[in-house]
C-alpha cells in the first residue's frame, strides 16, 4: 500500500470540523504543539459534541463522522490568539485556506497525525466552502 508523506490527517470531533470547513474556525486547540507545516486532510471523528453543535444551529445528526471531509493548511502553531475559537491554555494550531470535499471519503480516525493511503484519494475533488 503506497502511503505518501504529503497524504496526512488530523481527526477532528464534530461540529469542529464543520466548523473549520465552513464557520471560519481558524485555530485548532490541542494540548501539544506541532511543527508540522502544510495542507492537512481532516477526518470528522465517529464522536459528535451535540450541545456544541446545537450552539452553533447545526444538527448534530447531519453532520458528517467517520470520513474525511475536507483540507485545511496549518501555518502556525502559537499560544495566546485572540480568534474567539481559541481556547485559554490550548496550543493554538492556525488554520487558513479550508477546502471542502465535494463527497466525504469513509475513514477510520486515530489520535495525532494519520497517514493517509493515495487509493483513498483517488480522485478526490473538492467544492468552495458555503
Amino acid at each position: 500500500m503506497a502511503v505518501s508523506n504529503k497524504q496526512r490527517a488530523i481527526s477532528i470531533r464534530q461540529p469542529w470540523a464543520y466548523a473549520i470547513l465552513h464557520l471560519g474556525k481558524d485555530v485548532e486547540n490541542r494540548p501539544m504543539r506541532t511543527h508540522y507545516r502544510g495542507r492537512i486532510f481532516i477526518q470528522a471523528s465517529l464522536k459528535v459534541e451535540e450541545d456544541e453543535a446545537r450552539e452553533l444551529k447545526l444538527d448534530p445528526d447531519e453532520l458528517s463522522t467517520g470520513a474525511i471531509v475536507g483540507s485545511v493548511e496549518i501555518v502556525d502553531c502559537i499560544r495566546g490568539s485572540k480568534s474567539k475559537w481559541a481556547n485559554r491554555g490550548q496550543w493554538h494550531w492556525v488554520l487558513k485556506n479550508p477546502r471542502v470535499l465535494a463527497k466525504p471519503i469513509p475513514f477510520k480516525g486515530a489520535l495525532g497525525f494519520i497517514r493517509v493511503p493515495d487509493r483513498i484519494l483517488r480522485g478526490t475533488r473538492f467544492r468552495t466552502p458555503r
